[in-house]
């Protein structure tokens, strides 16, 4: 594990970095509220689909069909801490219609933006079986499940499907499709662009929460100190639960283990305000959640994979 710690802090090193020069990018007016929203757009409709198109559709189906293991134990481990995350809020949260929020604050995280581009980098040969796997159960929970937790004080509706049918969900499936039907477009000249187009997904992702950090501003944030609460949870707790239940049981082993832990140890979720907005929520109080789990993970991450070597 020495090393793979080792990796993971040089890795969030960059990440720091990247964070820092958005921040001041903000700061120093260079990118205004319009066109850090159009960035935002780029990443999550363009980039961080292809990114997860390619990575996926670069693994074999023998390797698809081997991942089941890693399939389940996400559903699994996601229903437990989803479970546990309702529970807590009633006590640590505030008053509804923001109780909920902080219950999808400790469960909910951001393996788009930050886990997936951050295994992609540290084990690029077996990446893709995680991400597939990963992003399929997440997806599902988020789109499905999210909504249905938040509480805004109006009748519950129904679910809607049509939130699945994202540009990340279809680059899943299109990944998949690729994988099942033994398709190889690997050195052609328009596969090579979309991965190379993809493999920026880090560092525009990081430079992209830099901004939002500058934007929200520390007043704000000082505004909902409560979401502290949250972030050991999101961050230590439930990680190190993953990893007893399903690594220290032998359920999960090797570098397929460590992504589990850095994918369920990534901050709460960059678009969990838009799940606000969908409550008729102002979504501030979910900003700053996340604001606060994405800086504090840039410690707590290879804090987590450290002592899960030793324990």
């Amino acid at each position: 594990m020495d090393s793979n710690v080792a990796l993971l802090i040089g890795q969030m090193e960059i990440i720091a970095a990247l964070m820092v020069i958005g921040f001041f990018e903000q700061k120093v007016r260079l990118f205004s509220n319009e066109l850090i929203d159009s960035f935002s757009t780029i990443i999550s409709k363009l980039i961080l689909p292809l990114m997860l198109l390619t990575v996926i559709g670069s693994i074999s189906r023998q390797q698809l069909f081997s991942s089941w293991v890693f399939f389940v134990s996400s559903v699994v481990c996601y229903i437990i801490v989803i479970a546990i995350s309702k529970f807590l809020a009633v006590f640590l949260g505030p008053k509804e219609p923001k109780r909920s929020m902080h219950a999808l604050l400790m469960c909910f995280g951001n393996s788009g933006f930050i886990g997936i581009p951050l295994i992609v980098s540290m084990f690029p040969e077996t990446a893709g079986i995680a991400a597939a796997s990963f992003s399929l159960v997440e997806s599902t929970y988020y789109w499905v499940i999210g909504p249905l937790l938040i509480n805004n004080g109006e009748k519950k509706k129904g679910i809607d499907w049509k939130k699945l049918v994202t540009p990340l969900t279809i680059s899943i499936l299109a990944g998949l499709i690729i994988v099942l039907l033994d398709l190889d477009f690997q050195g052609t000249v328009l596969w090579d662009t979309m991965t190379e187009v993809g493999g920026t997904s880090k560092y525009f992702a990081s430079i992209y929460i830099g901004m939002t950090l500058g934007r929200m501003g520390l007043k704000r944030l000082l505004s909902n100190m409560r979401v502290f609460l949250a972030a050991p949870f999101k961050l230590v707790i439930f990680p190190l639960l993953a990893y007893f239940l399903f690594g220290k049981t032998g359920i999960i082993t090797g570098d397929l283990l460590i992504m589990f832990i850095i994918l369920f140890a990534t901050p709460a979720g960059m678009t969990l305000p838009i799940l606000s907005k969908i409550a008729g929520l102002d979504g501030e109080y979910s900003s700053a959640g996340c604001m606060v789990s994405t800086v504090l993970c840039l410690v707590t991450m290879p804090f987590v994979i450290w002592l899960t070597g030793i324990i």
